[in-house]
């Protein structure tokens, strides 16, 4: 009884928070933060994350001050990998299967030595919390001949990484004091087969796919769409976050996205394309212009943490809305 009392009271303090942040006032605020757009065809490879026989490549997205990472990852036919020993992380990751297939073996335990082999086509969205067995198997490797190709996000929140295997660099025996394993959260985006589009409820005119959401945990993934010629209709049209950090990945089409570096700042028009990064930190201004937005239509994947891109830091806060000049 006194538990769940306990409980509720905890609820109620965490909304009440939810609550007081969502009523922060623009004007209280000094240091605002702005919005980075990048188009990741212009950017360069990067050495450090060139594979094995340069039969893989990358290229760094973003980084933060707790370690965490996003990379743009490219596998050619017949790629090998640097590691293929049976693993897991301390962290939580995330990733999106942009083309081909990306092979991966799942286990249920460390006893396990052969696992469950996962084909992440093109569309996979793939949430992997702590502590969750994967790896390559380079006797499984061997045996495909030619490992399929596959451009990928990947997302490390940060932390450590441990091997199964004791030649491994990564290998430690605390492995075994794991009390239990977790499993990964695939989503199989591609088709309506597998994945219908709804109505979204705050972004009029625009359909979603709902990848994962631990809004409690402060986590949140979507698709969305919107067709050729899409208008914004609703009421918030310039919002910002006081503390929730999101990420945009453009799948296809054209958005044009209206920004500025403060309230009374000058408002700067980009079109995100196909292969455009935005980097949303909290106390950044989007704002939906007016007239049509879109010529093509888009989509777009959308990643939201409560705060500091790092689950655990929840619940995700609303949007507040800048009141109109």
């Amino acid at each position: 009884m006194l538990s769940a009392l306990l409980k509720y009271q905890r609820l109620v303090l965490i909304a009440a928070l939810a609550i007081s942040v969502c009523h922060v006032s623009a004007s209280e605020i000094r240091d605002w933060n702005k919005m980075t757009f990048i188009d990741v065809n212009a950017m360069d490879w990067e050495e450090m994350w060139t594979g094995l026989k340069d039969t893989s490549r990358g290229k760094k997205l973003y980084s933060n001050d707790q370690g965490g990472f996003m990379l743009y990852l490219e596998h050619d036919h017949g790629w090998d990998s640097l590691n293929t020993s049976r693993h897991f992380h301390d962290f939580h990751e995330w990733g999106y299967v942009l083309n081909g297939n990306f092979l991966i073996y799942e286990f249920v335990n460390g006893e396990q030595k052969s696992g469950s082999l996962y084909n992440m086509k093109a569309g996979t969205w793939m949430s992997r919390p702590p502590f969750s067995i994967h790896g390559h198997r380079p006797d499984a490797m061997k045996h495909q001949r030619v490992t399929p190709g596959a451009v990928q996000l990947a997302f490390s929140e940060g932390g450590k990484s441990y091997s199964l295997d004791p030649t491994n660099k990564w290998y430690s025996p605390s492995w075994k004091e794991v009390p239990q394993f977790t499993h990964p959260h695939f989503q199989d985006t591609a088709t309506t087969q597998g994945m219908e589009w709804e109505d979204d409820a705050n972004l009029p005119g625009a359909s979603v796919k709902w990848l994962s959401d631990h809004g409690e945990d402060g986590f949140r993934a979507k698709l969305y769409y919107v067709p050729p010629g899409w208008q914004y209709s609703g009421k918030a049209k310039t919002t910002y976050f006081g503390k929730a950090q999101q990420f945009y990945y453009f799948l296809f089409g054209d958005l044009t996205v209206l920004s500025q570096e403060s309230p009374n700042g000058p408002v700067k028009n980009t079109t995100a394309q196909k292969d455009f990064f935005i980097n949303r930190p909290p106390k950044s201004l989007w704002t939906w212009g007016e007239g049509k937005l879109s010529t093509k239509g888009a989509m777009w994947l959308e990643v939201t943490y409560a705060q500091g891109a790092r689950v655990g830091n929840g619940p995700i806060e609303k949007p507040i809305i800048l009141p109109s000049k």
